[in-house]
């Protein structure tokens, strides 16, 4: 996809989400940046990283690029949870990071539009997720699935003759994980920000996934 295209695409999602804003949505985007990535962008913008600043020892230098500096609080539970043991990829390196600064502007032009932002998730309409992440807190193991390997895990999900040929992209698939994260949000099934990570979960965002049984997202409410 050029980057004209994407561009192009990103902004039609606000005005979506805006439309549909009684309906939650889960979108697969780090809605922020590690406090600690912040810090240091903005410690060494003018020069080098004071000598305080830098780890004692060599050996931490690695935890300290891969763990605290790459990782947020979300991140960091997510790969350390034995229910999940996803470590997603790091905004604040890699590609990744352009998708992060595009969600900035699909936010304030959310924002714009009266839609309700709580970047943990918890209140408004968005909430952030992670389908490898999400798959694998309902059992379902990290890597991409099919259609049919979707319509096992959850027996509910019907889907109109016609649409059934865009199920070969793993995007689509990936979107409608995704979907099913905005339903298990909506159940309140969702893992949260525990109480003293709330405020850094309302900075740099906070992913969403559901450890209850897959069953639980068909309830009738």
């Amino acid at each position: 996809m050029s980057s004209t295209c994407f561009v192009h695409r990103a902004a039609e999602i606000a005005p979506l989400i805006s439309v549909n804003r009684e309906s939650r949505w889960a979108v697969d985007v780090p809605f922020g940046w590690p406090d600690l990535f912040v810090a240091l962008m903005r410690d060494r913008h003018d020069g080098p990283l004071p000598a305080e600043a830098v780890p004692a020892a060599a050996a931490g230098w690695e935890n300290w690029r891969t763990r605290q500096i790459a990782q947020r609080l979300t991140d960091r539970f997510l790969t350390d949870d034995p229910r999940i043991k996803t470590r997603p990829l790091p905004a604040s390196f890699q590609m990744l990071g352009a998708t992060a600064a595009m969600w900035v502007l699909v936010e304030a032009q959310l924002v714009s539009l009266g839609v309700q932002i709580d970047r943990a998730g918890l209140q408004g309409t968005v909430c952030e997720t992670y389908p490898s992440a999400a798959l694998s807190a309902w059992g379902f193991g990290r890597a991409k699935q099919t259609w049919p390997q979707l319509q096992t895990n959850f027996p509910f999900l019907t889907a109109d003759d016609h649409l059934y040929s865009q199920f070969v992209s793993d995007d689509v698939c990936d979107a409608l994980v995704c979907a099913l994260v905005a339903r298990a949000r909506d159940l309140e099934l969702t893992i949260g920000p525990p109480e003293d990570e709330l405020a850094a979960g309302r900075r740099v965002g906070w992913i969403h996934v559901s450890c209850e049984p897959s069953s639980a997202l068909a309830a009738i409410v």
